[in-house]
């Protein structure tokens, strides 16, 4: 939760909670139409509010994020692990903080609210790399925000941004104390160890099949077969229907005009120019004289007695005010000067700066615009195919007889397991980018359709259950191969740790590491390594090594080596603690923000008085339904 709230303070906007809300995990996981409208809080921090949809939304993100590294990962497993409870305290700590931002009357301006959303990049048109009001709202829209609600929820950031900008300013680590941090991190210590691989432990008896069946029962969180559904789905998705669109070549030159027109086709052409008001033509022509001839364009304005010349720095054409100005300004080359008849009398225009991006042909940009074409008439198709299909479906036709109907096709999958998974451990990455249609398999009822339901980019899609495997453990025939070498790495590990045991206290008691090795024989061996805290080598693994830095000099002890397989017996022979000629602080001074931050954190808590509402809480991370008594105020 501190590096959530650090984080937002060291980065831009775009990289916090607000850009997260718009590319990860915006699905409520059906708790959004329950709870939409509704006055319940999950969590309620003084006069601040965590609504059930914050919680979910905040939830839903950190599960996208553990999901890209761990995909296996359920929804319900991340919860037990204490994801919820994590966001939770984060959400708390940030609600806080904003009491406190409140109290001190903390403000942001609109300007800087708009400037943060102009540099979200998920706002910018994909033609000219720049902020798009049509495309800002449209995906909010798709979002389910308003664009009032997603400006108050940025203004809250910025605003706890600035609070925290000001608690943590100027925190410093001391040079004594960074000198210390780095002569810590320097100490190297060289380590022997006595490696004892699994070679050692012998041959192991495989098990019966009777001590297998309890082995399989006894380590039941291992072997649990999760619940299975064999489904049958059909969706359509505008890319599917895209391919195989006809685009007519008359109507993609017709698009092209139109995005020209609209300068959407590259970056808008820009101008820094400046403008004088001038009495009279004589005085226009001078001055035009002036800077052809090369003078400092002021200096000779001022000396013909013209006030200060009004100015605009790289700015669009609808930017400038006077369309006289304009249309002139964008037709002239830099450090052309004209002057100009316009409504508000004679002024000089003189361009300072121009920039005229590369609008691409035609046929450069057919192949974007084919794509985005293609794309308007597949949903056109889509929403057809739909209607067919739905329509059949009213009239009772099976689910394969309605698809044929609508010309889409049944996918039919075998056993797969709540998050995506064949039990072959084989990913469907086709399900797995489509969470919702996961979630709707593991809802529905056997043997019926769902109702029509919206996935992923405008898809929607329809699945019907067709058989179910409830959660069970494994006969010993199922998972034989598997059981039987688990069994024998925990016989083996059973072994070695009495080996190990063993060989230290025959070290502790004044054997060498080398006598030992050779009594021991077979793969039995030592190594030797110098290493700092920090680093690893060959079988010295990060267990080893910080076994050996927990240990005093010529001090016996006992770690697993790199692999966990093999066992090892060490000794520190030497330390060498040679400080570094310099010490860099800067990662200390983020550990003092971190210290500081926790500090306000833990003093906030104690201000304001925490309110959980557990109810909601439940039903915001998925862990009950709510009913009509946990939606009243």
């Amino acid at each position: 939760m501190l590096s959530a709230i650090r984080n937002l303070a060291r980065s831009p906007l775009i990289g916090g909670i607000i850009i997260a809300f718009l590319i990860a995990a915006f699905a409520l996981w059906g708790v959004e139409d329950i709870l939409r409208g509704g006055r319940t809080d999950a969590i309620s921090v003084g006069t601040e509010r965590v609504t059930p949809q914050q919680l979910n939304r905040a939830f839903n993100q950190r599960l996208t994020i553990a999901q890209q590294e761990n995909p296996r990962l359920t929804r319900e497993e991340a919860d037990r692990a204490g994801l919820g409870e994590s966001v939770i305290s984060q959400l708390a700590a940030e609600a806080a903080l904003n009491a406190q931002a409140r109290e001190l009357n903390l403000g942001v301006s609109d300007s800087r609210v708009f400037s943060e959303i102009q540099g979200i990049p998920v706002f910018r048109s994909g033609f000219s790399n720049r902020f798009d009001r049509a495309t800002y709202n449209e995906v909010l829209r798709q979002q389910n925000w308003t664009p009032e609600t997603f400006e108050q929820q940025i203004r809250t950031e910025l605003r706890r941004m600035q609070m925290i900008d000001s608690a943590i300013a100027g925190a410093r680590a001391p040079s004594v104390m960074a000198e210390a941090r780095a002569a810590y991190k320097a100490e190297a210590r060289t380590i022997r160890a006595l490696l004892l691989p699994p070679a050692l432990a012998g041959e192991i008896e495989p098990p019966t099949d009777e001590a297998l069946e309890g082995f399989i029962a006894e380590e039941a969180q291992v072997f649990q077969r999760p619940e299975q559904r064999r489904f049958s789905i059909v969706r359509a998705t505008p890319d599917m229907l895209a391919m195989d669109a006809d685009v007519d070549e008359e109507e993609l030159r017709e698009l092209y005009q139109m995005r020209l027109d609209q300068g959407e086709l590259s970056e808008p052409a820009t101008r820094s120019f400046a403008l004088w008001t001038v009495a009279d033509a004589e005085t226009a022509d001078a001055l035009i004289a002036r800077i052809e001839a090369g003078e400092d364009a002021d200096a000779a304005a001022s000396e013909l007695g013209l006030s200060q010349a009004a100015r605009q720095s790289e700015a669009q054409a609808y930017e400038v005010p006077d369309q006289t100005v304009s249309a002139a300004v964008f037709e002239m080359a830099e450090g052309e000067a004209r002057a100009l008849d316009t409504r508000l009398g004679l002024r000089v225009a003189y361009v300072e700066a121009a920039i005229d991006p590369e609008v691409p042909s035609y046929e450069q940009a057919r192949d974007d615009l084919r794509a985005e074409f293609a794309r308007l008439t597949a949903e056109d198709e889509m929403f057809a195919a739909l209607d067919r299909l739905e329509q059949a479906r009213g009239a009772g036709a099976t689910l394969e007889e309605a698809a044929a109907e609508a010309r889409l096709p049944v996918e039919k999958y075998d056993f797969v397991t709540r998050n995506g998974f064949t039990m072959e451990g084989q990913p469907l990455m086709s399900l797995l980018e489509g969470q919702e249609i996961l979630q709707q398999v593991f809802e529905a009822p056997l043997g019926f359709d769902t109702d029509l339901t919206e996935f992923g980019d405008g898809g929607y899609f329809v699945v019907r259950v067709d058989e179910i495997e409830e959660s069970r453990l494994p006969r010993v025939d199922e998972v034989r191969e598997d059981a039987e070498a688990y069994w024998s790495a925990l016989r083996t590990d059973e072994r070695l740790g009495e080996i190990a045991t063993d060989a230290l206290a025959r070290v502790r008691a004044g054997e060498t590491l080398d006598a030992v090795a050779a009594d021991l024989g077979g793969a039995a061996r030592v190594e030797t390594s110098t290493l700092r805290r920090s680093e690893t080598a060959g079988p010295f693994g990060e267990m080893l090594v910080g076994a050996a830095f927990a240990a005093r000099q010529g001090e016996a002890f006992e770690a697993r080596a790199s692999g966990q397989r093999t066992r090892a017996v060490g000794l520190v022979t030497a330390i060498q603690a040679d400080a570094p000629a310099t010490a860099d602080a800067s990662a200390l001074s983020e550990e003092l923000e971190n210290d500081i931050l926790m500090g306000l954190e833990r003093s906030l808590m104690n201000i304001y008085e925490i309110r959980p509402n557990q109810a909601m809480i439940d039903v915001a991370l998925g862990r009950s339904q709510p009913d009509q008594n946990q939606l009243q105020p």
